[in-house]
Protein backbone atom coordinates (compact mmCIF):
# COMPACT_ATOMS: atom_id res chain seq x y z
CA UNK A 1 0.00 0.00 0.00
CA UNK A 2 1.35 3.41 -0.34
CA UNK A 3 2.92 5.79 2.97
CA UNK A 4 0.37 7.49 4.62
CA UNK A 5 -0.32 11.07 3.12
CA UNK A 6 0.83 9.89 -0.57
CA UNK A 7 -1.24 8.71 -3.19
CA UNK A 8 -1.83 5.07 -4.44
CA UNK A 9 0.59 3.09 -6.35
CA UNK A 10 -0.41 2.19 -9.68
CA UNK A 11 1.77 0.17 -11.37
CA UNK A 12 1.70 0.22 -15.20
CA UNK A 13 2.08 -3.02 -17.71
CA UNK A 14 5.54 -2.00 -19.25
CA UNK A 15 6.51 -5.03 -21.67
CA UNK A 16 5.61 -3.16 -24.84
CA UNK A 17 3.57 0.49 -25.46
CA UNK A 18 2.73 3.88 -24.41
CA UNK A 19 3.59 2.87 -20.81
CA UNK A 20 5.77 5.99 -20.18
CA UNK A 21 3.27 8.10 -21.09
CA UNK A 22 0.53 6.50 -18.66
CA UNK A 23 3.44 6.84 -16.21
CA UNK A 24 3.19 10.85 -16.65
CA UNK A 25 -0.78 11.00 -16.63
CA UNK A 26 -1.14 8.94 -13.32
CA UNK A 27 1.85 11.34 -11.52
CA UNK A 28 0.44 14.51 -12.63
CA UNK A 29 -2.92 13.60 -10.37
CA UNK A 30 -0.76 12.50 -7.63
CA UNK A 31 -0.21 8.87 -8.12
CA UNK A 32 2.91 6.99 -7.42
CA UNK A 33 3.85 4.58 -10.31
CA UNK A 34 5.66 1.93 -11.37
CA UNK A 35 6.57 -0.36 -14.05
CA UNK A 36 5.51 -3.65 -14.28
CA UNK A 37 6.95 -6.38 -16.47
CA UNK A 38 7.20 -9.65 -14.22
CA UNK A 39 4.61 -11.45 -11.57
CA UNK A 40 6.82 -9.87 -7.98
CA UNK A 41 6.76 -6.37 -9.10
CA UNK A 42 2.80 -6.81 -8.60
CA UNK A 43 3.70 -6.86 -4.55
CA UNK A 44 2.60 -3.16 -2.88
CA UNK A 45 0.63 -2.34 -6.26
CA UNK A 46 -2.98 -0.74 -5.59
CA UNK A 47 -4.07 -0.93 -9.28
CA UNK A 48 -2.60 -1.21 -12.76
CA UNK A 49 -2.94 -0.03 -16.24
CA UNK A 50 -2.63 -2.22 -19.03
CA UNK A 51 -1.38 0.82 -21.64
CA UNK A 52 -1.96 1.27 -25.24
CA UNK A 53 -0.04 -0.87 -27.70
CA UNK A 54 0.08 -3.76 -29.26
CA UNK A 55 -1.13 -6.58 -27.72
CA UNK A 56 -0.31 -9.34 -29.82
CA UNK A 57 2.84 -8.11 -28.82
CA UNK A 58 2.25 -8.14 -25.11
CA UNK A 59 0.99 -11.36 -25.08
CA UNK A 60 4.22 -12.96 -26.85
CA UNK A 61 6.26 -11.39 -24.11
CA UNK A 62 4.77 -12.44 -21.25
CA UNK A 63 3.81 -16.24 -22.66
CA UNK A 64 6.99 -17.56 -21.25
CA UNK A 65 6.32 -16.20 -17.22
CA UNK A 66 3.21 -16.32 -15.07
CA UNK A 67 2.46 -12.64 -15.30
CA UNK A 68 -0.73 -13.42 -17.26
CA UNK A 69 -1.85 -15.57 -14.49
CA UNK A 70 -1.01 -13.09 -11.68
CA UNK A 71 -3.19 -10.27 -13.53
CA UNK A 72 -5.98 -12.95 -13.35
CA UNK A 73 -5.81 -12.97 -9.71
CA UNK A 74 -5.03 -9.58 -9.38
CA UNK A 75 -7.65 -8.17 -10.80
CA UNK A 76 -10.23 -10.45 -8.67
CA UNK A 77 -9.22 -8.02 -5.67
CA UNK A 78 -7.87 -4.68 -7.30
CA UNK A 79 -8.71 -2.33 -10.13
CA UNK A 80 -6.96 -2.73 -13.38
CA UNK A 81 -7.81 -0.11 -16.20
CA UNK A 82 -6.92 -0.91 -20.19
CA UNK A 83 -6.38 1.25 -22.65
CA UNK A 84 -6.77 0.49 -26.14
CA UNK A 85 -4.77 -2.78 -26.18
CA UNK A 86 -4.91 -3.01 -22.11
CA UNK A 87 -8.75 -3.45 -23.39
CA UNK A 88 -8.22 -6.04 -25.57
CA UNK A 89 -6.37 -8.17 -23.01
CA UNK A 90 -9.10 -7.69 -20.93
CA UNK A 91 -11.77 -8.57 -22.68
CA UNK A 92 -13.30 -12.28 -22.20
CA UNK A 93 -13.70 -12.66 -26.08
CA UNK A 94 -11.81 -11.27 -29.03
CA UNK A 95 -12.03 -11.89 -32.94
CA UNK A 96 -10.23 -10.00 -35.65
CA UNK A 97 -6.76 -11.29 -34.01
CA UNK A 98 -3.34 -11.87 -35.63
CA UNK A 99 -3.98 -15.51 -38.12
CA UNK A 100 -0.55 -16.25 -37.72
CA UNK A 101 -0.46 -16.77 -33.91
CA UNK A 102 -0.86 -20.23 -33.11
CA UNK A 103 -3.94 -20.76 -31.06
CA UNK A 104 -5.00 -17.54 -30.92
CA UNK A 105 -4.34 -13.82 -29.06
CA UNK A 106 -3.14 -14.73 -25.43
CA UNK A 107 -5.99 -12.73 -23.09
CA UNK A 108 -6.01 -11.91 -19.52
CA UNK A 109 -9.94 -11.96 -19.52
CA UNK A 110 -11.91 -10.44 -16.71
CA UNK A 111 -14.59 -8.24 -18.29
CA UNK A 112 -17.28 -9.55 -19.75
CA UNK A 113 -16.95 -8.40 -23.37
CA UNK A 114 -16.71 -9.33 -27.46
CA UNK A 115 -14.00 -6.95 -28.74
CA UNK A 116 -13.04 -6.76 -32.61
CA UNK A 117 -9.23 -5.40 -32.89
CA UNK A 118 -8.36 -3.14 -35.91
CA UNK A 119 -12.12 -2.36 -36.09
CA UNK A 120 -11.62 0.76 -37.71
CA UNK A 121 -8.71 -0.43 -40.04
CA UNK A 122 -4.87 0.04 -40.32
CA UNK A 123 -2.65 2.80 -38.79
CA UNK A 124 -3.11 5.46 -41.86
CA UNK A 125 -6.79 4.86 -41.14
CA UNK A 126 -6.36 6.46 -37.91
CA UNK A 127 -8.47 9.28 -37.20
CA UNK A 128 -10.10 11.91 -34.37
CA UNK A 129 -13.67 12.40 -33.81
CA UNK A 130 -15.99 14.04 -30.86
CA UNK A 131 -17.44 11.37 -28.36
CA UNK A 132 -19.69 11.74 -25.67
CA UNK A 133 -18.45 12.85 -22.66
CA UNK A 134 -17.90 10.66 -19.80
CA UNK A 135 -20.65 10.73 -16.82
CA UNK A 136 -20.30 12.34 -13.94
CA UNK A 137 -19.24 10.40 -10.72
CA UNK A 138 -22.28 11.41 -8.82
CA UNK A 139 -25.12 10.72 -11.08
CA UNK A 140 -22.90 8.49 -13.65
CA UNK A 141 -24.92 10.59 -16.28
CA UNK A 142 -23.69 12.87 -18.95
CA UNK A 143 -24.98 16.46 -18.34
CA UNK A 144 -26.59 18.43 -20.83
CA UNK A 145 -24.70 20.81 -22.97
CA UNK A 146 -21.27 19.12 -22.16
CA UNK A 147 -18.81 19.32 -24.65
CA UNK A 148 -17.87 15.99 -26.25
CA UNK A 149 -14.65 14.49 -25.57
CA UNK A 150 -11.97 14.32 -28.69
CA UNK A 151 -11.84 10.60 -29.33
CA UNK A 152 -8.91 9.32 -30.64
CA UNK A 153 -8.63 6.18 -32.63
CA UNK A 154 -5.38 5.14 -33.50
CA UNK A 155 -5.68 1.53 -35.14
CA UNK A 156 -8.46 1.26 -32.80
CA UNK A 157 -10.79 -2.44 -31.59
CA UNK A 158 -14.36 -1.89 -30.70
CA UNK A 159 -16.55 -3.06 -27.86
CA UNK A 160 -18.97 -4.84 -30.00
CA UNK A 161 -21.47 -6.49 -26.97
CA UNK A 162 -21.10 -6.20 -23.30
CA UNK A 163 -22.89 -8.13 -20.61
CA UNK A 164 -24.93 -6.57 -18.01
CA UNK A 165 -22.17 -6.16 -15.58
CA UNK A 166 -20.81 -3.97 -17.85
CA UNK A 167 -21.29 -0.16 -17.32
CA UNK A 168 -21.38 1.29 -20.40
CA UNK A 169 -19.73 4.95 -20.51
CA UNK A 170 -20.27 6.04 -24.00
CA UNK A 171 -20.75 5.04 -27.49
CA UNK A 172 -20.38 6.05 -31.29
CA UNK A 173 -21.91 4.93 -34.40
CA UNK A 174 -18.75 3.74 -36.94
CA UNK A 175 -18.97 1.37 -39.84
CA UNK A 176 -15.84 -1.11 -40.09
CA UNK A 177 -13.13 -1.37 -41.87
CA UNK A 178 -13.14 -3.99 -44.97
CA UNK A 179 -11.48 -6.45 -43.27
CA UNK A 180 -13.43 -6.15 -39.79
CA UNK A 181 -16.67 -6.43 -42.14
CA UNK A 182 -15.07 -9.96 -42.92
CA UNK A 183 -14.42 -10.59 -39.51
CA UNK A 184 -17.81 -10.04 -38.62
CA UNK A 185 -19.63 -11.25 -41.26
CA UNK A 186 -18.03 -15.01 -40.32
CA UNK A 187 -18.65 -14.45 -36.62
CA UNK A 188 -22.32 -14.29 -37.65
CA UNK A 189 -22.33 -17.36 -39.05
CA UNK A 190 -20.64 -19.27 -36.53
CA UNK A 191 -23.07 -17.91 -33.82
CA UNK A 192 -26.41 -18.89 -36.32
CA UNK A 193 -25.07 -22.50 -36.31
CA UNK A 194 -24.57 -22.27 -32.42
CA UNK A 195 -21.04 -21.83 -32.07
CA UNK A 196 -19.92 -19.84 -28.85
CA UNK A 197 -16.52 -18.00 -30.42
CA UNK A 198 -14.24 -17.18 -28.49
CA UNK A 199 -11.11 -16.25 -30.51
CA UNK A 200 -11.37 -15.51 -33.93
CA UNK A 201 -8.54 -14.61 -36.49
CA UNK A 202 -8.82 -12.48 -39.22
CA UNK A 203 -8.51 -14.55 -42.68
CA UNK A 204 -4.89 -13.94 -43.71
CA UNK A 205 -4.04 -13.31 -47.30
CA UNK A 206 -3.77 -16.89 -48.41
CA UNK A 207 -7.19 -18.00 -47.81
CA UNK A 208 -8.24 -14.67 -49.36
CA UNK A 209 -6.29 -15.54 -52.45
CA UNK A 210 -7.96 -19.10 -52.09
CA UNK A 211 -11.28 -17.97 -52.39
CA UNK A 212 -10.92 -15.31 -54.81
CA UNK A 213 -9.39 -18.41 -57.15
CA UNK A 214 -12.77 -20.42 -56.10
CA UNK A 215 -14.90 -17.86 -57.19
CA UNK A 216 -13.64 -16.92 -60.35
CA UNK A 217 -13.61 -20.67 -61.03
CA UNK A 218 -17.41 -21.44 -59.57
CA UNK A 219 -16.03 -23.26 -57.05
CA UNK A 220 -18.28 -24.01 -53.81
CA UNK A 221 -16.20 -21.36 -52.04
CA UNK A 222 -17.21 -18.69 -54.19
CA UNK A 223 -19.71 -16.59 -52.13
CA UNK A 224 -17.74 -16.23 -49.35
CA UNK A 225 -14.78 -14.86 -51.35
CA UNK A 226 -13.79 -11.50 -49.46
CA UNK A 227 -12.17 -9.24 -50.90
Amino acid sequence: MSPEGRGPVIGVLALQGAFEEHQECLEAIGCQTKQIRTAEELDGVDGIVLPGGESTAMGLIAANSNLWTELQSFSKTKPIWGTCAGMILLSDKCIGGSAVIENGQTLIGGMDILVCRNYFGSQISSFEMPTPAPPTSDTNETPENTTPYPGVFIRAPAILTSSSDVTVLGKVMATPCCQAAVVLRELETKIAAGENVVQMPVVDALERKKRRRNFLQGGKEGNEWYR
